[in-house]
Parts: structure tokens; C-alpha cells; sequence
């Protein structure tokens, strides 16, 4: 199966989620794939796109939408950029990150106004982007049918660490209906708070988790995402087309 994804080719598709708490509708998330695969046994996602809002009676709550991308540089550089609205504020993020130093903050407008925290040359060294996390599993299991790491992250906000864990690998999964013999991969992502930014950790300092469902026919794109807030568990499903 891994044999026949050598190829060198761009391919572009669209992946849709909505978030439900309960029954209420809460969000809607869109990610659009560019990816360039396989280029020296490794994969390259490069223009990355995305775009989150709020729906239903959340909106009322929290009005936001944001939209944003990850853009390769070169083999060791990415441009991750955000843009968006919270509650009619504006906030918007231009960081570049490096595979062997830290990252550099080129951009920082937060919605409640805050300066960017102060890039820590030794701490943040190989830190990435939080949606890089994602892609990185992703690109894990493609190449080798796993979601085991650890990732430090830094956002120009605050930075934590993210541990990866496989909880279950399901063979001939009935969660999406695409084609025969699907294996899903149940992997549980922790945040923990790093010690030196205690005070800004927004989870009221305990670690949160959230799991998330890969498919193999959807060539290891998420399916589902259930994520553990302090409102309960609100749970994301991809939209079949």
C-alpha cells in the first residue's frame, strides 16, 4: 500500500469537519491538503490551509473565525500564519520556524492585546507550530503505520509540549464508509504546561488531551477528533462529501 503512494505529484482536496457538543453544532473546521509526497522518503506538506469557526449558540457566546496556512520555505523552514476575529478583535500571527533553531516572530496582534512572549533561543530550539503537530502525525503514519512523539510547541502566546501516543489500531473500521478493509488509528495527544510558563497556561493548569482518528483510505487524514474541555467533551466528524 505505502509502495504504490512513491509517486511525485501535487494533489489538492478538501477536508471538512463539524464540531458537535452534545447534539449543538459548535464549530466548523476545513482543512485543504496540498502535498507534495515523498520526496527523499519523506513527506513535504506545503501550503497547508485552514479555516475554524464558531457555530450555533457558541457564536453567540465566542464569535470567532480564523483562517490561516503552514507554507514550507525550504527543507528546514515553514511560515506559519493566522488571521482572524475574536469577539470583533482582531488577531493575526506570522511566525517562521526552523527544523534546527527556534522560531522567529515576524507578526504578533492578539485579540485581548497582549505582546508575544519572548522567543527563549535554548527552550524554544526545534519548537513547531500547533497544527504542524498534526501533519507531523500524519506524515508518521503514512511512512511507518504509528503516532509516537513529542513535540514542543510554540505559538508566539505560550509554549507546551504535546506527547503522541497510538491508544488503537482498528482493522476493517466501519467509521467512514470509503471502500474496503480501512485501518483507523486511535491516537490520544496530552498538552502539558512547560514549568517556565506556568502562569499562562490556559487549561488551569492540569493537562488536557484530545483523541483523534486517522484513516488509511483517506490516506491518513483525520476522521474524527474528540477533544476534553472543561464544558465536557465536544466531538468532531469529518463530512463525507
Amino acid at each position: 500500500m505505502i509502495l504504490s503512494l512513491f509517486s511525485f505529484f501535487v494533489e489538492s482536496k478538501e477536508f471538512d469537519y463539524k464540531f458537535h457538543w452534545f447534539a449543538i453544532s459548535v464549530a466548523k473546521l476545513s482543512i485543504n491538503f496540498n502535498e507534495s509526497l515523498f520526496t527523499k522518503n519523506k513527506i513535504n506538506h506545503s501550503d497547508v490551509k485552514f479555516q475554524l469557526s464558531t457555530l450555533g449558540p457558541l457564536k453567540l457566546y465566542r464569535n470567532y473565525t480564523s483562517q490561516g496556512s503552514v507554507k514550507k520555505n525550504s527543507n528546514t523552514s515553514w511560515d506559519y500564519y493566522l488571521s482572524g476575529q475574536d469577539r470583533g478583535q482582531p488577531e493575526e500571527k506570522l511566525i517562521t520556524y526552523f527544523s534546527d533553531k527556534a522560531p522567529e516572530i515576524k507578526k504578533f496582534i492578539d485579540d485581548s492585546g497582549v505582546s508575544s512572549i519572548a522567543v527563549d533561543f535554548e527552550l524554544d530550539k526545534d519548537a513547531i507550530d500547533p497544527f504542524s503537530v498534526l501533519f507531523k502525525t500524519i506524515e508518521q503514519l503514512t511512512l511507518h503505520q504509528q503516532c509516537k512523539n513529542e513535540y514542543s510547541v510554540m505559538d508566539g502566546k505560550r509554549r507546551y509540549k504535546v506527547k503522541v501516543e497510538l491508544l488503537e489500531k482498528k482493522v476493517n473500521s466501519s467509521e467512514v464508509k470509503i471502500g474496503h478493509d480501512d485501518t483507523v488509528y486511535n491516537c490520544k495527544y496530552t498538552l502539558s504546561r512547560v514549568e517556565e510558563e506556568y502562569k499562562k497556561w490556559p487549561f488551569n493548569k492540569k493537562d488536557r488531551s484530545m483523541n483523534v482518528w486517522f484513516s488509511s483510505n483517506l490516506n491518513y487524514k483525520p476522521i474524527r477528533f474528540q477533544i476534553k474541555t472543561p464544558i465536557g467533551r465536544i466531538a468532531g466528524r469529518y463530512i463525507i462529501d
